[in-house]
């Protein structure tokens, strides 16, 4: 049976590695450069700049779309947009720039169109077989609602969803 010393020793130990290991891994990080693409083709700093995560594979495009409306937004019209960009997909973050937008509230939609048709596929009970993500979504069980999608200019990250 251990002594009280014994104990009191151990729970020393434990704290000094546990503190001094935190301690160690907080002087590694890594930066992941942004790869940049503007809908303006410019790179800035200014206006609505979305980094998307999460893309599982390469294949097919990211699709990003910027609602300040409503319907447009509801219907995922991306005819009535106020900034659409396309990229090539990418399991790296993608940093895609709206320096022209910074008036107003943005609705945030990105999408992982793997099979190049333009829209978000679903499988037979309904389930989006493709990657997706909106601005503001906290429950990914009901429908998007614009109020709540709703972010203001500057940096916003985003990472796509896959339900399958």
């Amino acid at each position: 049976m251990p002594t009280n010393v014994q104990r009191i020793t151990a729970a020393v130990a434990t704290v000094a590695l546990f503190v001094g290991g935190a301690w160690v891994a907080s002087g590694f990080s890594i930066d992941l450069p942004d790869a940049s693409v503007s809908a303006t083709g410019a790179t800035s700093d200014e206006g609505l700049s979305v980094n998307l995560h999460g893309a599982r594979n390469d294949t097919g495009n990211l699709i990003v779309m910027v609602f300040d409306q409503a319907g447009p937004f509801t219907n995922m019209d991306y005819q009535n947009t106020v900034g659409y960009l396309e990229v090539p997909a990418s399991t790296f973050s993608q940093r895609l720039d709206f320096p022209d937008l910074n008036n107003t509230y943005y609705a945030i939609v990105a999408i992982h169109d793997e099979n190049g048709d333009y829209e978000l596929n679903y499988d037979e009970t309904h389930l989006p077989t493709e990657g997706y993500a909106i601005s503001g979504s906290n429950d990914l069980y009901s429908d998007p609602v614009f109020e709540y999608s709703l972010v203001e200019p500057g940096k916003v990250d985003l990472a796509i969803y896959y339900w399958q």
